[in-house]
């Protein structure tokens, strides 16, 4: 679609076979086609014998948030055996672990260990390779140190819940030597060993872990950086029922942390002091409290360590709790909206999942760096118009984090390894714990898409895809950037050589060659194998959904088709049209339209039951825009090099007649004081008509008002280098995704009025609409945006917050995943009545 921007190169028809292509990390297929389990089988256990299970936990000192979640573990299997480096867990304290006594380890009994036990992390690694479970089936380690690196046998099962790799070993190291004044001298020099043999042993003990389950997609990443391992996400509990609802908010904003350096809260005091008028209330102790204190103003009351009922009552009455932390999760963030309050949050780490800033139901907003002027920026906007947060949508968001919620998923992940932890019901012990005994695995998907480059189809895959990471696999007919965009989201990727398949045409109207048919065949082979582990299959393009019908029928899994285009005579063939007909009545299961318009002419082309037919408009991450909102446009358009003084109109998509990028040019003819520039190449042929582009240009004399880019990865940046954001199309658009994209980058659109595009643009309020192919009055509309800085704000204003309330990311992948969990759900509930 929008950015299908680079060529991508065809094999020749002769390479009918697929040929795999795989990160050398993943395990091969033998020749034969059959498939090598990633692992040796373990032997079952003895009929009627109930697996053993031990916990293993890194230290039990305190009760915090590792802790919360080890109670939610023990809850799940009452009957396990708990170890750990030491356990001076107090007699009054020791509710949560269920009046167990942990095996612990030598630390447990040196000197000084039960106040300073963190002195001993050298000998941590040795001290947890020392604890024997190896008469037990399962290990479950909750690791934020060291304790995934217990010892395990090849016929355990060692699923790992980790917080964060060793925060102060890895990307924390400098930090951890600062703070420590250990960052000259032998001291020094010995703590760097020390934390570099940490690091070894870390990496080397990851290898022993069977499967990982991380606490949010920002530890899964960290995960996959530091281990190269995947991970599944299980956010950690909250005690939601803990925190009552309250939607009368009273004047004042609050924080609450533990008072130490990486959670700012000096940084929030300041900026509170620069702000007379609005109240701060500052809960919470720790070696930063001087330094709070020494900030605070008159508005600012610092309240210090106060107990549960004191934080629960005025993070319920507060106005908004602000968090400036880049943190793994956040609980207080959760617990804040829990009580209805909006949040106010440093835009990076676990509050990322945590709080929503898009869509119809925003729970809060994000400020981008952790500095006092970006607070106060946060804090006024959310004074703008805070009725836009409903403490009943920040209570819902909160309770996607609830206690029951990682009970029912942590234990799905060890029940779905080891089945007979289900089948000896061993997680069912007594209330309030009970786990509900047919708790459903989350449906597992493969995604497929013929392309490999980067188009706006690839680009709403790659979102739906990190949303679900740890539950879809990806199949790509084509290698190329789209590929590597999946790879360094984390995502389980493989690569099919398409063979003369690539060679199609969508327009074509002949039937296909010999050639053609045996790469169908080979590609519909491969893809039948991979579909049977999953629940459905999810075909993301029109070439893709025909293999996915053909390979799901023979897999016997449901097909559902993410609808990107519309399918009429002006965009597809006869020969096309007449496939999508067939594979509609054969085998689709379910369709997702990006647009009514799409939608529309489906169902009229196929008589497709509309009631298995979703309208899910695209959802486009405002990240890289609010990334570059502070970054002045001379810098911009000086570091891309476009003219720092001139009226740029920017038109972004592969050049392609339809795309209508030759209607721009003719337009700047009655309109001299704009210029052009074109981000996107041609692809699929289109190269003669880009040349037909230049030599229009060149015959018109426009060398110096129109600027080619080519493909480009900055896209946000062109598009906040740029006055105008110019959508040609001169046939129906299935959607539009550069129209939602140029809102989000604060520039007025003006777009073709057809297709889905009417469904984005408010003509007059969010954007500009023109009649399709009509130069002249394109070009009255530029002057008319030339002439008026005021409608250029105005409309740029009303366009972000379109894009934000109707296409946000966030939105559009719970949409989608909705339509595919609804689809399994829908035949299981089949299968099990019939």
């Amino acid at each position: 679609m929008s950015h299908e921007l680079i060529d991508e190169a065809a094999p020749s028809e002769s390479a009918a076979a697929p040929i795999q292509r795989r990160d050398a990390a993943k395990p091969r297929r033998p020749e034969t086609g059959a498939v090598m389990p990633l692992r040796p089988r373990r032997p079952a256990l003895a009929a009627g014998r109930a697996p053993r299970v031990a916990v293993v936990h890194d230290w039990l000192v305190t009760y915090a948030g590792a802790e919360r979640v080890l109670e939610q573990i023990l809850a799940c299997f009452p009957d396990a055996d708990l170890f750990s480096v030491v356990d001076f867990v107090d007699s009054k304290d020791r509710t949560f672990l269920r009046g167990k006594r942990a095996t612990t380890s030598f630390i447990q009994r040196l000197p000084g260990a039960r106040k300073r036990y963190r002195a001993y992390l050298p000998f941590m690694p040795l001290a947890i390779e020392q604890l024997d479970v190896s008469g037990y089936d399962v290990v479950i380690s909750s690791s934020h140190a060291v304790a995934k690196g217990v010892l395990t046998g090849p016929d355990q099962f060692h699923i790992s819940y980790v917080h964060s790799p060793i925060r102060y070993a890895w990307d924390l190291q400098h930090q951890y030597l600062q703070e420590s004044s250990l960052t000259r001298g032998p001291k020094s020099m010995l703590a760097r060993l020390i934390l570099h043999y940490i690091r070894n042993w870390d990496v080397r003990t990851a290898n022993s872990v069977d499967q990982f389950v991380a606490n949010s997609e920002f530890i899964a990443r960290r995960i996959q950086k530091v281990y190269q391992r995947q991970a599944e996400v299980v956010y950690p509990p909250v005690d939601i029922d803990a925190f009552e609802l309250e939607t009368t908010k009273e004047d004042f904003y609050l924080t609450a942390s533990r008072l130490v350096p990486y959670k700012k809260i000096d940084l929030i005091v300041e900026a509170f002091a620069r702000m007379p008028e609005r109240r701060l209330v500052v809960i919470g102790d720790g070696p930063d409290m001087n330094k709070v204190r020494a900030k605070a103003t008159p508005n600012v009351e610092v309240l210090g360590y106060q107990p549960f009922a004191v934080l629960h009552d005025r993070m319920r009455r507060a106005r908004a709790f602000v968090f400036a932390a880049e943190e793994d999760f956040g609980i207080s963030v959760v617990e804040a909206q829990a009580c209805g309050t909006p949040v106010i949050a440093f835009g990076k780490g676990g509050a990322l999942e945590t709080v929503r800033d898009t869509g119809s139901r925003p729970t809060g907003l994000f400020f981008d760096e952790q500095k006092a002027d970006a607070i106060i920026e946060a804090v006024e906007s959310f004074e703008s118009d805070p009725g836009r947060f409903r403490a009943e949508d920040c209570r819902a968001n909160a309770e996607r984090f609830s206690s029951r919620h990682f009970r029912e998923q942590f234990f799905a992940r060890v029940a779905t390894a080891v089945p007979a932890i289900a089948q000896a019901g061993s997680a069912h012990g007594a209330a309030p714990f009970e786990i509900e005994a047919d708790a459903t695995p989350a449906p597992r998907v493969l995604a497929i898409d013929q392309s490999g480059v980067l188009g706006g189809a690839e680009l709403s895959l790659l979102e739906v895809v990190k949303g679900l990471r740890s539950r879809i696999d990806v199949l790509l007919f084509n290698d190329g950037p789209f590929r590597e965009a999946l790879d360094k989201a984390g995502a389980r990727v493989e690569v099919l050589d398409s063979g003369a398949l690539s060679n199609v045409r969508r327009d074509g109207g002949t039937a296909p060659r010999l050639g053609v048919l045996a790469g169908i065949a080979a590609l519909v082979r491969e893809t039948r194998r991979r579909a049977r582990e999953a629940d459905v299959l999810y075909a993301n393009t029109q070439r893709a959904m025909v293999i996915g019908v053909l390979a799901g029928k023979l897999a016997r899994k449901p097909v559902v088709w993410h609808l990107r285009d519309i399918v009429s005579d002006a965009h597809f063939g006869r020969v096309q049209r007449a496939v999508i007909k067939s594979c509609a009545k054969l085998g689709l299961a379910h369709v997702i339209a990006n647009s009514h318009a799409s939608a529309k002419v489906f169902a009229q082309l196929t008589r497709f039951d509309t009631k298995r037919i979703d309208v899910v408009h695209n959802g486009v991450d405002e990240a890289p825009f609010r990334a570059l909102a502070r970054v002045p446009q001379a810098q911009l358009r000086a570091q891309i090099g476009l003219p720092g003084d001139a009226f740029l109109v920017g038109a972004f998509s592969r050049l392609a007649r339809w795309k209508g990028q030759h209607v721009l040019l003719e337009a700047l003819l009655d309109e001299p004081r704009a210029h052009a520039v074109f981000v996107g190449a041609p692809l699929f042929g289109e190269d003669a008509y880009a040349a037909e582009l230049r030599a229009f240009v060149e015959a018109n004399g426009l060398q110096e008002r129109v600027h080619f880019l080519g493909f480009r990865h900055d896209i946000a940046a062109c598009m906040r280098a740029v006055d105008v954001i110019a959508h040609t199309s001169i046939t129906p658009e299935p959607f539009g995704r550069v129209v939602v994209e140029g809102m989000l980058a604060q520039r007025p659109v003006v777009a073709s009025r057809d297709g889905g595009v009417t469904e984005i643009v408010e003509h007059g309020k969010s954007g500009l609409l023109c009649t399709p192919g009509d130069a002249k009055e394109l070009a009255a509309t530029i002057a008319r945006l030339h002439d008026d800085a005021s409608l250029r704000e105005a409309l740029a204003a009303h366009g972000l917050a379109t894009a934000r309330e109707r296409f946000g990311k966030q939105q559009y992948v719970e949409a989608v995943e909705r339509v595919l969990d609804g689809v399994v759900a829908r035949l299981r509930k089949r299968v099990s009545t019939a």
